[in-house]
């Protein structure tokens, strides 16, 4: 896996557009959590990595791009099939529950997939201009009960991202070359204009990886993929003032491996062979929005959604001759419709501001798990989650500094079993409560204080209740109760004039009861574990017209039981302390920037007692590893190469041979990048 430091405040969005300007302004403006704030603003642990982060990163996955992030981290392998992701300590390998307790959402779109053995989200990074991560379940408000670890929300390019001025076309062309695997990619992007009140944007990308090798120069077996991938969008405004607005989108991604390794999320499992696998992802949005400027109480946002993520396999080998139907010719699937209707309110009461977000939410999740022989998958059961939500969340600003953040979630499912399952007919139903309070409070124009509480419940989910050999139609909702204390401090012209600073620092703590277990597959998912998760995260950023920097740092801890009669352990779910550094310097003149970025990783002695990780010892401590990347891009903004974009990077430039806890593979070895890209 490719470890980077990603800055939290969108440091590096600062390097090419406000060159010149007289402050450089760090905060981004946060989407995700209802009213639009900035970073340090939010009373919630939020990071964002934005288009310029994204491309300095070069990544192959997202979780590439997130991974070193505070409280967050990709791992299972280095496969394009293979990512999953830990939160706080929420996702764990081979453990699927857990990816039910994060959320996922596309240009608004809940996405969703969890199949035995293969990862959790199939995307290509380079459509995206924006990701955030909300950390903690105070999110459930807004996205769903079950955002025990958080949320990661991603925002597709669009066309106003690369027309300049009165431009009405923009053509942009990328190449990018990986030395380790001899992997690339290509991207073509589209960007029009007619009328200006209507934009076009389309992509059309093509990855591609062989096997990388690690620092001892040994191949991971499988990593190699092709990878095609497209989206196109559209945007229309019309009315007095714009008011009215409507959007689509549809993004496609694909690929096929022939002989590919069975188990994506560990390799060298000598029980799994081969497979012949096709996966297709889509996902299709279409959004109507009316907000008239001279109406506080009308800010009114309509979406419809539609996500399908379908795993198609056949030819398996089974050469342990284990008796499943996991080695059938099958289809696996997740297509989930979603309508949501949303308003936000602005009101005033003397000199205190009221900002109301609310709204509801219905959705239809069908799952698919078909042998062609038998029919019925007992550990993929198919079946249909019906959920209908109601939400809202005020956000009350006094004029003496002190913003109150309360929120009320309100979630009813339905979960039914399809008509090959041989185990289960009747049908399961449950509702959630999720309330939360939060708080800001102003010290002085540069220092925040803030906090919050949070109760959510996660709904027991098909597989949970279905599952042919350990479904239980009477589980309870989780229950997760969370709080969290921090400060955050913003501030310009520190060193120099229009420079900048932004620090923000979280405690948290996080109670689950309840929580759906198993002891074993041929075992009932029952409601008998607990875990008790705290944590500290630290994120700064430093941003100046030649020299810029950020530093994360991640210490958490967690402890639990699988079972009421178990006595409670350390988690071994919990990713390893770590600091992640950026440091560099530009060249305004010349628009060359370059830099170092870090990744100290310490031990981590809470590892299972047994593990199929490569270099890990069963029992030992995980052995913590530093490891260092360059990086230098130039963006030349007159004469004939203007327009033109050249970025190349060194990562692992020590080649270093290491192996990130919770992840089975050794890393890549040092791997070259370089990409050129041009808009015209």
């Amino acid at each position: 896996m490719l470890l980077r430091s990603t800055s939290l405040f969108a440091l590096l969005t600062v390097a090419g557009p406000l060159l010149g300007q007289e402050a450089f302004v760090l905060d981004p403006v946060i989407v995700s959590s209802g009213l639009d704030q900035v970073a340090s603003e939010t009373p919630q642990s939020v990071s964002v990595v934005e288009q310029d982060d994204l491309d300095r990163e070069q990544p192959t996955t997202i979780g590439d791009a997130l991974t070193d992030l505070p409280g967050v981290k990709a791992f299972g392998t280095d496969l394009v099939l293979g990512e999953r992701f830990n939160i706080r300590g929420f996702g764990q390998e081979l453990d699927g529950g857990d990816e039910t307790r994060l959320s996922f959402t596309v240009d608004g779109a809940y996405k969703f997939y969890l199949q035995y053995r293969l990862g959790a989200l199939f995307t290509e990074p380079e459509l995206y201009k924006r990701v955030e991560v909300l950390r903690g379940p105070a999110s459930s408000t807004l996205y769903g009960s079950g955002a025990l670890g958080g949320v990661i929300t991603l925002e597709t390019k669009d066309a106003s991202d690369f027309l300049v001025g009165d431009d009405r076309f923009a053509l942009r062309q990328k190449l990018e070359f990986t030395s380790n695997g001899e992997g690339g990619l290509t991207s073509t992007i589209l960007a029009a204009r007619p009328t200006d009140s209507l934009e076009l944007p389309g992509a059309s990308t093509y990855r591609f990886n062989d096997d990388p090798e690690d620092a001892d120069g040994i191949e991971s077996p499988g990593p190699a993929f092709d990878a095609p991938s497209g989206l196109v969008k559209a945007r229309l405004t019309f009315g007095q003032d714009d008011a009215f607005a409507v959007s689509g989108s549809y993004q496609l991604w694909t690929t096929s491996e022939d002989n590919a390794q069975y188990e994506q999320t560990t390799l060298n499992n000598p029980a799994f062979g081969e497979v012949d696998r096709t996966v297709t992802d889509q996902t299709a949005t279409l959004e109507f929005e009316y907000a008239p400027p001279d109406s506080p109480l009308v800010d009114l946002q309509v979406l419809l959604s539609y996500s399908d993520t379908r795993v198609e396999q056949e030819n398996a080998t089974n050469p342990s001759n284990i008796p499943s139907t996991l080695f059938e010719n099958s289809e696996y699937a997740y297509e989930t419709f979603q309508a949501r209707i949303e308003n936000r309110s602005s009101l005033a009461f003397g000199a205190t501001d009221v900002f109301l977000t609310y709204g509801l939410q219905a959705s239809r999740q069908n799952r698919v798990g078909e042998a062609a022989d038998t029919g019925f998958i007992s550990f993929q059961a198919g079946g249909t989650d019906t959920k209908i939500a109601g939400y809202v969340q005020a956000e009350v600003v006094f004029p003496f500094g002190l913003t109150l953040i309360p929120g009320l979630r309100y979630e009813y499912s339905e979960l039914k079993p399809d008509g090959l399952n041989t185990s289960f007919t009747e049908s399961a139903t449950n509702t959630a409560l999720s309330p939360k309070l939060a708080a800001l409070y102003e010290v002085t124009e540069d220092i925040n204080v803030f906090g919050s509480v949070s109760y959510t419940e996660r709904l027991p989910v098909l597989d949970e209740v279905f599952d042919g050999v350990s479904g239980n139609l009477n589980l309870d909702p989780e229950q997760a109760f969370n709080w969290e204390v921090g400060a955050s401090y913003s501030t310009n012209s520190i060193f120099s004039e229009g420079d900048a600073l932004v620090a923000k620092a979280t405690y948290f703590r996080n109670e689950v009861d309840n929580l759906i277990e198993r002891d074993g597959t041929s075992n009932p998912f029952l409601n008998v574990a607990e875990a008790s998760i705290q944590g500290f995260e630290l994120e700064a950023a430093y941003d100046s017209e030649f020299v810029f920097g950020s530093l994360a740092y991640t210490l958490i801890r967690g402890e639990g039981r699988d079972n009421a009669t178990d006595p409670i352990t350390d988690l071994t779910s919990i990713p390893a302390d770590e600091i992640s550094f950026t440091v560099g310097g530009r060249v305004p003149d010349y628009n060359l920037e370059a830099g170092l970025r870090g990744v100290l990783a310490f031990e981590q002695e809470n590892v299972p007692d047994v593990f199929n990780g490569v270099g890990f010892d069963p029992g030992e401590p995980a052995p913590g590893y530093g490891v260092f990347d360059v990086f230098a891009s130039w963006k030349p903004d007159e004469g004939v190469l203007a327009g033109t974009e050249v970025r190349f990077s060194v990562e692992n430039v020590l080649d270093k041979q290491y192996q990130v806890y919770l992840t089975d593979n050794n890393a890549r070895g040092r791997t070259f990048r370089v990409s050129l890209a041009r808009t015209f």
